[in-house]
């Protein structure tokens, strides 16, 4: 079978051995695989990746021992892997699991995977649309769920590459008024289409316009999705008292936090998310059921014989999620 390999900024194709089913380690044949932003640092990157990715959608085509899969079943696959017996594993929370197995990555023909992290996907959604059950959607529902967005909220969202478009998509599909802050025109467009009240440049004095929309009561919530400093601290200075401030995007650095200043005296509450809990998809695939708009989070697809064009558009800025598909692009 064919896998992707990236780094040096080049994206090609191996053959490797097809990979067998073992326990509950079934074979999915994958159909549609996003490129996520967190693969860039390895495309850009020194050395190679052998089959990165952790995000995608197929039909499984083996199995060993499985108790809850079988041939022929279509679905979205969750990333890296889990002890399955732990109790974060058992509730859902295998993301954070510290005894995971080693785990094959998403970019192949075919991928070996845990049967328990494979989620069903109904006839009526395609691969497509079921691959956005990965970073897409996941990050950002999870985070506006824990915090209880609602309708009569104003949301302000930092950032709009595909986990901003994501979080733009889920609070409209909530309801709630959505302000989109980010320096590319073509992704606040894209923020527009997806249902985002209003969009902004960081160069527009954004912390004025925010004062005079909310009559200098600040925003209800702030969610960012960059990761970068000034974008964080905006978050944290444009809420009103009792806001509730949401973080994304890595940063594996620090900002600057007054305790005090910051949470004692206005009431703050900080969430953050690293993915979905497993039992969030049933609200994910109503979410794709229902609201049509959801289809413009992909903006771009390509076969894998189109691999360095697809990472090369990802890079760019015009661009939503970019999907590879292994087995030919749909006319």
């Amino acid at each position: 079978m064919r896998q992707i390999v990236i780094g040096n900024g080049q994206a090609f194709l191996e053959d490797v051995p097809t990979p067998e089913p073992e326990g509950n380690w079934v074979i999915v044949k994958m159909q549609s695989i996003p490129i996520c932003g967190s693969d860039m640092g390895g495309f850009r990157g020194a050395g190679e990746i052998h089959c990165g990715g952790h995000e995608g959608a197929g039909e499984v085509v083996a199995v060993d021992s499985s108790a809850c899969l079988q041939v022929g079943d279509r679905v979205a696959l969750n990333p890296l892997s889990g002890c399955g017996v732990c109790d974060l594993c058992r509730r859902g929370d295998a993301i954070f699991c510290a005894a995971r197995p080693p785990f094959m990555g998403r970019m192949a023909e075919y991928v070996k995977i845990q049967d328990f992290l494979c989620t069903l996907l109904p006839d009526d959604i395609t691969y497509d649309l079921g691959s956005l059950l990965g970073c897409a959607l996941a990050p950002a529902s999870s985070l506006l769920r824990r915090m209880d967005l609602t309708a009569a909220d104003t949301l302000l969202i930092t950032g709009l590459g595909p986990v901003g478009l994501g979080a733009t998509a889920w609070a409209k599909f909530t309801g709630a008024y959505v302000v989109a802050v980010d320096p590319v025109p073509w992704r606040r467009d894209r923020a527009v289409q997806l249902g985002a009240d209003l969009t902004l440049d960081p160069a527009d004095q954004v912390p004025d316009r925010l004062r005079e929309l909310t009559g200098h009561r600040g925003m209800a919530v702030a969610v960012d999705c960059t990761g970068k400093p000034p974008a964080e601290r905006l978050c944290l200075d444009a809420v009103g008292v009792r806001g509730r401030v949401g973080f994304i995007g890595e940063n594996a650095g620090t900002i600057e936090i007054s305790p005090s200043n910051d949470f004692i005296r206005r009431g703050l509450t900080l969430y953050s998310t690293w993915h979905m809990n497993l039992n969030d998809t049933p609200a994910l695939i109503t979410f794709l059921r229902r609201y049509a708009p959801a289809e413009l989070l992909i903006s771009h697809r390509f076969t894998f014989d189109q691999v360095q064009e697809a990472f090369t558009t990802f890079a760019g800025s015009d661009a939503a999620k970019v999907l590879l598909k292994p087995w030919g692009v749909e006319p």
